[in-house]
Formats: C-alpha cells, sequence, structure tokens
C-alpha cells in the first residue's frame, strides 16, 4: 500500500468513529474500578461512552491520537506534495543540466571544426 493510499485509509477508519465529526474524546476516571473511561465529548458536555477499563496511560495516549490524526494526517499529505514538487524540480533541473551539457558539447565541436582540429 502507498503512503497517500495508507494515511487516507487511516483517516477513513478514524472518521467512522464515535463523534469524529462533531465531538472530542476525553478520559475520566473511574473511581469503581480505578481505571479510566473515554468519552466523546459535544456540545453542552453530552456524552457518548467510547471505551472503560483502561490505564490512565492508554485512555491519555488513545484520546492523544484520536484528537491530533486529522492534523497528522493533513501534515503528512502537505509533507509528501512538497516532496514530490522538489522532486519534480530536480528531475527539471537535472534535465536542463543534460541539454546544456549537450549544447555545450555541440559548441566545442563546432569550435573544433572552425579550428580546424
Amino acid at each position: 500500500m502507498e503512503d497517500r493510499d495508507f494515511f487516507d485509509h487511516l483517516y477513513q477508519l478514524w472518521s467512522k468513529t464515535t463523534g469524529a465529526k462533531d465531538r472530542y474524546w476525553m478520559p475520566d476516571a473511574d473511581t469503581d474500578f480505578d481505571l479510566y473511561r473515554i468519552w466523546a465529548v459535544g456540545e453542552n458536555d453530552s456524552r457518548k461512552p467510547v471505551a472503560s477499563f483502561l490505564a490512565d496511560e492508554d485512555a491519555d495516549f488513545i484520546t492523544a491520537v484520536h484528537g491530533c490524526l486529522p492534523d497528522l494526517i493533513r501534515r503528512l499529505h502537505t509533507a509528501l506534495d512538497e516532496a514530490d514538487r522538489l522532486d519534480y524540480d530536480k528531475d527539471s533541473r537535472e534535465c536542463r543540466i543534460a541539454e546544456l551539457e549537450l549544447e555545450n558539447q555541440e559548441i566545442r565541436e563546432q569550435l573544433d571544426r572552425w579550428a580546424g582540429r
């Protein structure tokens, strides 16, 4: 799978998660079990459960990744676009250098003929 396809696939998966369009995920301590839950929080603090029975670190990581994934995907696409543009520019310069080398060689050959060599 190509990088762009992989990033698009991740974004598609993210877009189907609970509240991806209009909510953010927030960890919350579950004092009954000394573990954490994740809630999809919307307007007016409305909440939908996403996950439970998580360690604090797991809940923090999951909510952080869920929150930043769209920005990360956009930045990865931007970086790939920039890399493609730079590759194209490099190819264009190398092509121009090759053309100039051929032109230089032709001029040298003409000079050699005029000089009688």
